[in-house]
């Protein structure tokens, strides 16, 4: 049925002329395409939700296929195939919540020990480090001689024993720092210790984890959704 809208649309157009010129067309009056109705996106907070919401909605017939774009480890969004005005439809995004992260930036040790507990996940690596952390004694950091990064420090190495213990100045760890159901990836780490006592870790793989983190959000989609993937239905992009 003709809208009212549409009636006067179409009582304009006889006032229109289309002129030739330079084998070119001109229009003696500007047109605007009437947008079409769109959805506003919606949010979560986590990766279940995503295919939750395709699963529940992907045959809707205005939305046909839908690309996943993983924008980087903490966001994905969810957009529709190109329509026949060369849009698309934001369906849907997530975005993780995730501890705050503080490195660069040095603490004392106790609050150093609560973070490597509460925002890393539990790895021989990080156990350990929270060991010798836990075993320092004040103001007995210092550098060694030898090459300017490793470090030594005075700690308990037994039930009543205390020594100088040399601490590896690059740690493999692995803080929560993408969605959490999938794995977090390993980063290096520099450790740094000042007296006070003190302790730092700041990043030194360049940015490698979040390769790994993008591809382990794919390998996700990719297993909960695998029959839309196989039929061409769902396409993942980072």
């Amino acid at each position: 049925m003709l809208t009212e809208e549409g009636l006067k649309f179409l009582m304009q157009l006889k006032d229109i002329e289309i002129v030739d010129h330079d084998g070119l067309q001109y229009s003696s009056r500007a047109l605007h395409l009437i947008p079409e109705a769109s959805p506003v996106a919606f949010a979560t907070k986590s990766l279940a939700g995503i295919v939750e919401l395709i699963n529940k909605e992907h045959e809707h017939k205005r939305l046909n296929d839908l690309i996943i774009h993983i924008v980087d480890p903490i966001r994905v969004d969810v957009y529709s195939m190109l329509r026949e005005d060369l849009g698309r439809f934001h369906l849907y995004s997530a975005i993780a919540e995730l501890p705050g992260q503080n490195f660069g930036n040095y603490m004392n040790l106790e609050t150093a020990i609560i973070r490597l507990k509460s925002t890393f996940v539990q790895t021989d690596a990080r156990d350990k480090l929270i060991q010798v952390l836990g075993n320092i004694k004040e103001d007995a950091v210092k550098t060694s001689s030898d090459d300017g990064i490793s470090q030594t420090v005075t700690a308990k190495t037994g039930i009543a024993t205390v020594g100088n213990v040399k601490i590896e100045p690059i740690i493999k760890l692995a803080p929560y720092r993408t969605f959490i159901e999938v794995e977090q990836p390993e980063g290096e780490f520099l450790l740094r210790l000042r007296n006070g006592p003190e302790a730092a870790l700041f990043e030194a793989d360049g940015g490698a984890w979040k390769m790994q983190a993008r591809k382990n959000i794919k390998e996700y989609f990719m297993d909960k959704l695998d029959d839309l993937v196989m039929l061409g239905k769902v396409i993942i992009t980072e």
